[in-house]
């Protein structure tokens, strides 16, 4: 059983990451699945079930508090032959654990589409460890909406339709898994009744809203062509609190709009006050606490890059607590700091409450740090000790130490913040340039960082540069970004990149540009424009004709007329635009670059690749290329990470 000391970890991941071996990591090493994806404590805190991923399949896993053992619950690829994942888990009392399911049914080519399908089932585990649990299922079309914690072995169902209800269904009663209905045996025991309908609306709800015991408070539904927001009274909607008419709902924002509809999607524990979400946005990365009353709004959360498909709500408090997002292509969840307000603006370690025990004596936790990546804690009441429960990457952990810097540089009058993070040592190291993606509305945040962390553990030095129109630290930083997707943009990373390279332990002499999308560009670009202070580029996925991106078929109309006001016309700008595009740029080449894309990218499309590669052997240029056929934008699994960066850090040992 591993134990940790709480201040002490607090400190010590403060202070400096815990000390390990300092050799290099290969990337056959470094890079592995994800381990645990989330975990949920019991209502009595004796165990905690986590969802387990790998590259094949998930599993659903509990460990005991008693001695710190866990075992597999169900593995998906016993239980299914189709492709399916976990959505999501909740406690239902301390015996019963629901897990909403989603299964991939394949269709027919020209017959029948392929498309999903979910299933909420229902497992018992206070059954004996290597037996496998007794599984209820839900077979009505519906989903759980509250998991009732002061009545163990029940919980609430929505369904929605012409009248849309909320249930009362207890697990005894439901039927086992697979197990078909009879004239003796009703499907899901017969409870879609009056008697165990708890709320009902006039119209086809899509978010029912409760308080932590499960009364339901206000309910989010579409009738007469409209979307209301309404209090609940005695189980039925009342006076709407707020209404949206189609139009509304499809209306693009007004010039200069802060954001466009605001729609709830989760109640919060302040009196009248719902967490939003954009519904005009191209990318859902801004939590938006609302009060449709008062007409009171501010920003409640920001992710650094990834789409925010749901909310991460604390069961018992009502509190956000961080959201559910997409990243390569999987369900992973990024918690909120619950201190952020009281530590000085850029503290590495991010610490979260994410459940805790009915009598609040046994709290579940997680935890990162930039060189840390996350783990879950169950702390006790009145105790110093604390147990590991599980780890986001196990095999990572306590083996990373690096120290992270926070500064800030002047470029034309605008102070652009950058983040160096250096491995163990005096050095002085070489450096890798990183530039992040997107580049609009995307930021570099200060904890643990995957990419970051792997060239720290191969000995080089990282800068990642938050420059202008960079989210996560002002309006007039973000702001700033419009139209400089070629220009002061490009002069941030510069700027930041030749202070860090005038620190005494710096390798000056040794810097790389390395990123991935728009990285990938702002790094050609680095090697081409700045030649004296850059001795090499990688681009990942990266943007080669910013004309040809601008005009991508694989936009959308809204994402396009985003991109026009943003980035530049391509009718209007077209020279400018070709003024700054890297494959126009190729003879001016002088330093090696490697180019690495994936055939099915349908954010920037091969055709980049295909077209510097064209330009490099035109002008006989000193450059590596490489195609991967099944990979899209970027990696996204074990092997081709491995791939990527095993060849990536090869090339820069050449080349550095």
């Amino acid at each position: 059983m591993i134990v940790f000391f709480r201040g002490a970890l607090l400190v010590l991941l403060c202070i400096l990451v815990k000390i390990g071996p300092v050799v290099a990591m290969p990337a056959e090493s470094y890079f592995k699945s994800v381990d645990t994806i989330t975990a949920q404590v019991s209502p009595d805190g004796r165990l905690v079930a986590s969802i387990k991923q790998s590259d094949a399949s998930q599993k659903l896993d509990i460990w005991s508090r008693k001695d710190g053992s866990s075992h597999t619950l169900i593995d998906l690829e016993t239980l299914t032959s189709r492709d399916a994942s976990i959505q999501f888990i909740r406690w239902v009392g301390p015996k019963y654990l629901v897990a909403q399911f989603k299964e991939v049914k394949k269709g027919v080519k020209n017959l029948l589409d392929t498309k999903p399908a979910y299933r909420l089932l229902v497992l018992d585990v206070s059954g004996s460890e290597g037996q496998p649990p007794e599984i209820f299922e839900v077979k009505t079309p519906g989903w759980l909406v509250h998991a009732l914690p002061n009545r163990p072995g029940h919980f609430l169902y929505a369904k929605s339709g012409i009248y849309s209800k909320v249930y009362s269904i207890d697990v005894s009663k439901l039927n086992r898994f697979k197990q078909k209905a009879s004239k003796l045996l009703r499907k899901d025991g017969g409870q879609f009744t009056v008697q165990n309908e708890v709320a009902s609306v006039e119209g086809y709800a899509i978010r029912w809203f409760f308080d932590p015991s499960g009364q339901p408070k206000s309910v989010l539904f579409f009738n007469d062509s409209k979307l209301h927001l309404s209090k609940v009274v005695d189980g039925n909607s009342t006076a709407p609190i707020k209404s949206w008419s189609e139009e509304e709902l499809e209306e693009e924002p007004a010039p200069g709009a802060e954001h466009g509809v605001l729609i709830p999607v989760s109640i919060s524990s302040e009196p009248g006050t719902y967490f939003c979400l954009d519904t005009n946005s191209e990318k859902d990365r801004v939590v938006y606490r609302c009060n449709f009353t008062s007409g009171e709004q501010s920003i409640a959360y920001r992710s650094d890059s990834y789409d925010i498909i749901d909310l991460v709500i604390e069961q018992s408090t009502g509190e956000l607590i961080g959201v559910k997002v997409v990243h390569n292509g999987r369900l992973e969840y990024q918690y909120i700091d619950e201190d952020r307000q009281e530590k000085n603006g850029m503290a590495s370690l991010l610490k979260t409450t994410v459940g805790r025990s009915l009598d609040s004596t046994i709290e579940l936790y997680y935890s990162e740090s930039h060189g840390q990546p996350g783990r879950y804690f169950i702390s006790r009441k009145n105790q110093k000790i604390d147990q590991l429960v599980a780890s986001k990457f196990p095999h990572l952990n306590d083996q990373l130490e690096s120290r992270q810097y926070h500064e800030q540089v002047k470029v034309e009058g605008l102070d652009i913040p950058y983040i160096l993070t250096m491995p163990k040592g005096n050095g002085p190291f070489p450096l890798i340039v990183m530039p992040h993606g997107g580049p609009l509305g995307v930021f570099d945040h200060q904890y643990f960082d995957y990419y970051t962390q792997f060239f720290v553990a191969n000995n080089y030095a990282v800068l990642r540069v938050n420059y202008r129109g960079s989210s996560g630290y002002s309006t007039e930083l973000e702001e700033a970004g419009v139209h400089q997707w070629g220009n002061l943009m490009l002069e941030d990373i510069f700027q930041a990149t030749k202070v860090v390279s005038d620190r005494s332990d710096i390798l000056s002499s040794e810097i790389c540009s390395v990123g991935m999308s728009y990285g990938g560009y702002a790094a050609l670009m680095m090697a081409i424009k700045h030649q004296q202070l850059f001795r090499c580029a990688v681009s990942v996925a990266g943007v080669t004709d910013v004309n040809l991106y601008l005009n991508s078929p694989y936009a959308t109309e809204a994402q396009s007329k985003w991109m026009q006001e943003n980035v530049g016309d391509t009718v209007k700008d077209y020279g400018k635009l070709k003024d700054i595009s890297p494959v126009y740029l190729a003879q001016n080449l002088q330093r090696p670059v490697f180019i690495i894309h994936g055939e099915k990218d349908e954010t920037v499309d091969v055709e980049h690749m295909y077209r510097m590669n064209m330009m490099l052997s035109k002008f006989d240029k000193d450059y590596e290329w490489k195609l991967y056929p099944d990979m899209a934008h970027g990696p996204t699994d074990s092997e081709h990470h491995r791939a990527i960066f095993g060849s990536i850090i090869s090339f820069l040992k050449k080349n550095m």
